[in-house]
């Protein structure tokens, strides 16, 4: 065994906790506080086979208008 299959086998693989699913559709968004004073960047993985929709922290922003 080579060290590049031994770090194959090691890597985590997202499944859905609905349906097992592995595979996802990602997609970026954000979501804002009430008052729009602070942002929480997001990332979703969304389930191919069931729809379940993951979300992931990608930061935060404070004042981030962009």
């Amino acid at each position: 065994m080579t060290w590049e299959q031994a770090d194959e086998r090691s890597k985590p693989v997202l499944s859905c906790p609905l349906c097992q699913g592995t595979e996802f559709d990602t997609q970026r968004g954000r979501l804002d506080s009430r008052w729009g004073i602070t942002s929480h960047k997001v990332v979703m993985k969304i389930c191919q086979r069931c729809g379940l929709v993951l979300q992931f922290s990608a930061g935060r922003g404070i004042f981030d208008f962009d």
